[in-house]
């Protein structure tokens, strides 16, 4: 098959690495120039029609059998309201008129209180600036002619992973696997799911694959396969027994720091305002691809060790 990416971040990274090894023709639309080996690249930005139109089809004049929209910005509300539904309808229109599917990566933050036990199907109840982003861009994906299917994840780890996007990596497996302490947004003790990102990006392909079936009518939102939740501290322990470190345990970073710092990090700022999913349990539970489909998780220690193999 061939296929568009737009983006080349964590995710859009991981898509091209895994179809390129499937034997996919992959075409890969950014602003910058690096590419994985043996993906074509179109330099560019995803929200024009002209360039959208140019990536879609290849030398010899076929055009893609669907895109995987991995275009992100940084990590505040203003800058994801500015940025994303424009681009998000310019390549939502593209597919429509291509007769193509479009595949999207999802987080929890549309559904709101909802994420304390996901299931498909939850209702949009965003309960903060950038899960109301969120839900506004899933709400035009369902209104959109396209056919759309939205993967949802949970905080997401990975070979891709980085520490500036990653809060799993940054806070708890990195301190844990130097041997220090362990820090955690929210109560250490709740059990929160986690994401492996080629778990992420297999879900998306096969959802391209599988888009009729799927989205028989035109949308879908969908659980990405995810391993069992447990807590922060646990996660710490288990790294740290992974790489032969003693465990510090983990510890709650206080709502007071969080606020302070936020005065001068737009992301620590953010996440004041996502306090609500790491107070409480944050689970999502398996959805159409794992049950009706098969497609499971990585063990947990794989997804661990190929977070710090960097």
């Amino acid at each position: 098959m061939r296929y568009l990416i737009t983006g080349a971040g964590q995710i859009g990274t991981q898509l091209a690495r895994d179809l390129l090894a499937a034997g996919h023709d992959v075409t890969v639309l950014r602003r910058g120039t690096d590419v994985e080996p043996g993906a074509r690249l179109v330099r560019g930005d995803a929200g024009d029609p002209d360039t959208l139109r140019s990536a879609l089809t290849d030398a010899d004049g076929a055009t893609a059998d669907a895109i995987l929209h991995c275009i992100h910005s940084s990590y505040d509300a203003s800058a994801w309201r500015r940025d994303l539904p424009q681009r998000e309808r310019a390549v939502m229109d593209a597919a429509a008129e291509a007769g193509i599917p479009i595949v999207f990566p999802e987080s929890v933050y549309a559904f709101g209180e909802g994420a304390a036990d996901l299931h498909e199907g939850a209702p949009l109840a965003p309960a903060s600036p950038l899960g109301e982003v969120r839900a506004e861009l899933l709400r035009t994906r369902a209104a959109h002619p396209a056919t759309t299917l939205s993967v949802v994840a949970a905080d997401l780890l990975g070979p891709t992973a980085v520490p500036e996007t990653s809060v799993f990596l940054q806070l708890v497996l990195q301190p844990a696997a130097a041997g220090k302490r362990a820090w955690a947004l929210g109560d250490p003790s709740v059990p929160r799911t986690l994401t492996s990102i080629p778990d992420m990006t297999a879900a998306m392909a096969f959802a391209a694959q599988h888009a009729d079936e799927l989205a028989p009518h035109g949308d879908a939102i969908l659980m990405a396969p995810s391993p069992e939740p447990l807590s922060q501290r646990q996660l710490a322990e288990r790294t740290a027994a992974l790489v032969g470190e003693r465990s510090h345990g983990a510890t709650g970073i206080p709502s007071p720091l969080l606020r302070a710092i936020g005065l001068f990090s737009p992301t620590f700022r953010e996440l004041t305002h996502q306090l609500y999913l790491w107070r409480r349990r944050a689970v999502i539970h398996p959805g159409t691809l794992t049950k009706d489909f098969g497609l499971q998780p990585t063990d947990l220690d794989r997804i661990i060790l190929s977070s710090l193999q960097r």
